[in-house]
Formats: C-alpha cells, sequence, structure tokens
C-alpha cells in the first residue's frame, strides 16, 4: 500500500514538474510568437491585401488591379520616379554590398595582420557605430556646407563650395560618399569577427611555404571566411530592393535622391495612401525571391554547405 501511495506521489510529482516546464516555455516563447503574428504575419498579409485593393471618393474600398496598372504606367515613363528610384536603390546596393564590403575586407585584413596604426584606424572605423546616425548626419552637413570647414578647401570663397545636397549633380554622389564611409562599419564587425576565428596554425604553414601578405589574403583568409562572406551577400540580395541611405535626414528626397524605400515611405507618409505602395512593395518582393533563389544556388556552387560537405 504505502509503495502504490509513494509511486502515486511520484507520478503526480513528475506531472507537476512536467506541466511547469510547458507554462515556463509557454511564457518565454509568448512574446516572440505574439510579435510574429503581429508585427510580420499580420503586416504582411494587410500589405499584400492593400496591393490589391483602391478607395472610392466615398471612402469606401473595392478590389481593383488599377495600383498595379499605375505601377506599370510609371515602368513604362523613362526617367520617372520608378527609374531613378530603381537607380538610386541599386547604386546604394553596389556601394554598400560590393565596394563597401571589399573595402571592408581589405581593412579588415590590414586590423587582422596589426600593421602600425592598426588601432588608430580601428578607432576611426568604429567610431561612427558608436554615435546616433542624426548627430552624425548634422555633422556630415555641417562639415559640407558652404560656410562649413570644406569652405577652405575651395580657397575661401563660398561661392564656389558646390551645393552638395541641393544640386543633383553632386546629391546622389555625396549620399553614397556618407553611406559608404559611415557605413561600411558594420561589415568591418563581421569581418573581423570571422576572421579572428581563423586558426593560426593555418597561417603558420602558409609562412612556412613561403606566402606573402597577398598570397595569404587570396588563398588563405578568405576561402576561410568565405561562408561568411556568402551568407552576407545572400542577405543583402534578398534586400536588394530595400536598399537605402539617410535620404530623409540628408536630402529628403529632393535632387533626384529618391530611392524605393523612400518613394513608398514619402507616399504613405505624406499622401496617407497605403495601396499603391502596398503594390510597390509587393512588385518588388516578387522580382527579389527568384533573383535571391538564383544566386543562392549559384553561390552554393561555389562553396558547398556544411550539410553538404558531410554527405
Amino acid at each position: 500500500m504505502e509503495n502504490l501511495l509513494e509511486s502515486t506521489n511520484k507520478s503526480h510529482r513528475i506531472k507537476s514538474e512536467t506541466i511547469s516546464k510547458y507554462i515556463f516555455l509557454a511564457k518565454i516563447f509568448a512574446l516572440p510568437f505574439l510579435n510574429f503574428i503581429i508585427f510580420w504575419l499580420y503586416l504582411n498579409f494587410s500589405a499584400i491585401d492593400y496591393a490589391f485593393k483602391i478607395e472610392l471618393r466615398d471612402g469606401s474600398e473595392i478590389y481593383s488591379l488599377d495600383n498595379f496598372r499605375a505601377l506599370f504606367n510609371s515602368i513604362a515613363i523613362p526617367n520617372s520616379t520608378f527609374w531613378i528610384s530603381l537607380r538610386n536603390t541599386l547604386m546604394y546596393w553596389f556601394t554598400s554590398s560590393i565596394f563597401g564590403y571589399l573595402l571592408a575586407l581589405l581593412v579588415g585584413y590590414f586590423l587582422f595582420k596589426k600593421l602600425p596604426l592598426h588601432n588608430f584606424y580601428k578607432f576611426i572605423f568604429y567610431l561612427p557605430n558608436l554615435i546616433a546616425p542624426t548627430i552624425l548626419v548634422s555633422l556630415f552637413k555641417q562639415i559640407i556646407q558652404a560656410n562649413g570647414p570644406i569652405y577652405y578647401f575651395f580657397g575661401s570663397d563660398m561661392s564656389r563650395v558646390p551645393s552638395f545636397l541641393a544640386d543633383p549633380t553632386y546629391a546622389i554622389w555625396t549620399c553614397l560618399f556618407y553611406s559608404l564611409f559611415f557605413g561600411f562599419g558594420t561589415n568591418l564587425l563581421i569581418i573581423s569577427g570571422a576572421m579572428s576565428q581563423i586558426d593560426s596554425n593555418i597561417l603558420e604553414a602558409g609562412k612556412i611555404d613561403g606566402a606573402t601578405m597577398r598570397h595569404e589574403m587570396i588563398l588563405i583568409v578568405l576561402p576561410v571566411i568565405w561562408p561568411t562572406v556568402i551568407a552576407s551577400l545572400i542577405g543583402s540580395i534578398a534586400g536588394i530592393f530595400n536598399a537605402s541611405g539617410p535620404i530623409l535626414l540628408l536630402t529628403a528626397g529632393n535632387a533626384n535622391t529618391r530611392t524605393i524605400s523612400y518613394w513608398i515611405y514619402e507616399q504613405v507618409y505624406t499622401g496617407s495612401n497605403y495601396y499603391y505602395p502596398a503594390a510597390i512593395g509587393l512588385f518588388f518582393a516578387i522580382m527579389a525571391i527568384p533573383l535571391t533563389i538564383f544566386s543562392r544556388f549559384m553561390l552554393r556552387r561555389i562553396v558547398s554547405s556544411n550539410d553538404e560537405v558531410e554527405k
């Protein structure tokens, strides 16, 4: 009888502990799951729904393809807002994801090898990541304005100082320079972290074989961190049409500096139009899906994933 009672109590205790574990796990995952439901699932499906709707004059909503017709009409017009925004977006993507990544690789290798002044350059390149973007943009605008420090590079003649953020000839290039110089620190952190994991024995073996710094960079370091590079590249390709700089703070979209992201933002927050921007977002999302899948397929052919290697 005592054994039966003890067994029953033990069974109840196990059940109670199991229920407590499930409650604990439910509390942990409740907030992330709620965040996923509201801010991903609901928002994305609402955006898809909005893309196929228009608002009538009486305030009612009906399903229509007019948003896509308007978008395709914009595509058919050369030098329309669509083409300007797409051009600028691709320029931002290339600057940050390709040129900026190559620059981060070179600087990262310089810091990894601890060459002279590497600590100074590390401080300079990491500093922008510690400053709030609004403050950083304000300082940058103060530097390049006509009566700022750049004034002295033009012989103290304010009339010779270009309008870097107002003139369409200079505005987009100024924004690209800002994004490159102050934005590649994130890539530099990732690359530096990947390089720090390289086994020193591999580098020592390369030195014994007579590898120069150029050979070490191309034939040893780059192949070792290549999976990290591939992951970053696939992620950037997936968000290629979201590439954008601080347009709102720098130019507010003026001087032909609009990007796709800012174009959508501008229509939502200045015109209170949710339907046409939703169609634009859906169109570029559909464009990005096959591009991402194809890029992933091609990149995986260059470097096999871990599961393929194990097989």
